[in-house]
């Protein structure tokens, strides 16, 4: 034991003077610094891997402009400004970019004691929701943390954590999987805990069914019996009526929702349709092509948090019906790349949480398109990538980051799960 912590000490001092020398070598040489350093992340990697790099690059670009083509009216009635909002989220996307970067390049130990610690932090922030001078309400939700001049989402990071910390439990219990203690009922209490603090501190349901929706498919790839996962079924609709029943504005949008199902929009109040209905309005006047990038109607102040959550609704408007099923290719390419990637994982751990980076990102996805098109009540989630949010952009590309560190293993030591 004492052995293996000097151990641990020396390789310490190891790094920290590996990282001084690393630091005085780019102080010397600059360019020649980062171009080795480019030749090292870069070169010699697999095809998926510049494949996959391409294409969030373009998925975030496209996001992007879209967020400066949605937000150049509410970000003049907010300061004057059309580009305000979208400096904002470019440099949100810049962080994300570094973060995605650094995690990349670290080893697969790291991640997992980064796993807890970004689960820990992701549970400290969303309780710090609850201080007075901290907590920070939008939109009826008190959802979001301000220390200094930064404002987070603690509930993004806690996604990433919670995905990284079940695939951790689950991965050394993968044979016993019948066993209900030893898989099932961690994850029941890690999944519905955390969707359950989310609900309880910040009031945001939205997040909380995709956290619940994330833990049940994850469970579900994983092989966990039926009769385990009956149980997560009966809690999530238990967890979801009991959700809704308290909130009369969650009840009258639900309702508003069945109810137009059937043509009888005017049976409920209008006001709890008014996204939803300038949403198509702006999704029917695209046609097939568009109207044209920058030329949205529906982006002067018809449709609430349009830079948002119904941001698909711009790009519907002015990309037509062939920019969305292009978009919608989009999510399912870079889903058929991490899946892909979470075949060839070396290690239990490793595939699962490829998995549930895959499915966080598919299923918010579908949702957030699910309710622009009125198939789904509105729940108030972002679209992965290219919604105006950075907490939400940072915490996606850091989920990226860890499906690249995976990818990035030699070759020789990944195993085909094929």
């Amino acid at each position: 034991m004492a052995k293996h912590i000097r151990n641990r000490r020396t390789q310490g001092r190891q790094n920290r003077s590996s990282t001084s020398s690393s630091a005085r070598t780019f102080l010397r040489s600059p360019f020649r610094s980062t171009a080795e350093w480019f030749d090292e992340y870069f070169l010699h990697q697999s095809k998926l891997f510049y494949s996959l790099v391409m294409l969030i690059v373009l998925m975030v670009s496209f996001g992007l402009i879209m967020v400066l083509s949605s937000s150049n009216v509410n970000s003049i009635k907010a300061d004057g400004d059309p580009f305000g909002y979208f400096k904002g989220q470019l440099l949100y996307a810049v962080v994300g970019f570094v973060s995605m970067i650094f995690i990349s390049m670290r080893s697969m130990e790291w991640i997992q004691r980064f796993a807890n610690l970004l689960m820990l932090g992701g549970i400290v922030g969303q309780l710090l929701v609850l201080v007075p001078g901290i907590g920070v309400s939008v939109g009826g939700n008190t959802n979001w943390i301000r220390i200094l001049f930064i404002q987070i989402q603690p509930s993004e990071f806690l996604k990433l954590g919670l995905i990284l910390f079940i695939a951790g439990f689950l991965s050394q219990s993968m044979d016993q999987l019948w066993d209900f203690n030893r898989g099932a009922k961690q994850a029941i209490v890690a999944g519905f805990g955390s969707a359950l603090l989310v609900f309880i501190t910040g009031r945001d349901m939205g997040t909380a069914i995709v956290i619940v929706m994330i833990v049940i498919a994850l469970m579900y790839l994983a092989g966990l019996p039926q009769e385990h996962l009956r149980k997560f079924y009966g809690l999530a609709a238990i967890g979801f009526a009991a959700g809704a029943v308290i909130s009369p504005s969650r009840v009258l949008r639900i309702l508003n929702f069945f109810v137009s199902m059937f043509g009888q929009s005017s049976a409920v109040d209008d006001g709890a349709n008014w996204q939803v209905k300038h949403g198509t309005w702006a999704l029917a006047s695209g046609g097939i092509f568009g109207t044209g990038l920058g030329q949205s109607k529906l982006n002067w102040g018809w449709i609430p948090e349009v830079e948002n959550d119904f941001i698909f609704a711009i790009i519907g408007e002015e990309w037509g019906l062939i920019g969305s099923i292009v978009v919608l290719g989009c999510f399912f390419l870079l889903s058929k790349h991490l899946r892909n990637i979470a075949r060839n994982a070396r290690t239990d751990f490793a595939s699962l949480a490829v998995n549930g980076i895959m499915l966080w990102i598919l299923l918010q996805a579908l949702i957030n398109i699910a309710v622009v098109l009125h198939l789904m009540p509105v729940l108030g989630v972002p679209l992965p990538l290219m919604s105006k949010g950075g907490s939400s952009l940072i915490a996606v590309l850091m989920s990226l980051g860890v499906v690249l560190a995976i990818e990035r293993q030699p070759q020789s030591q990944r195993v085909s799960r094929r």
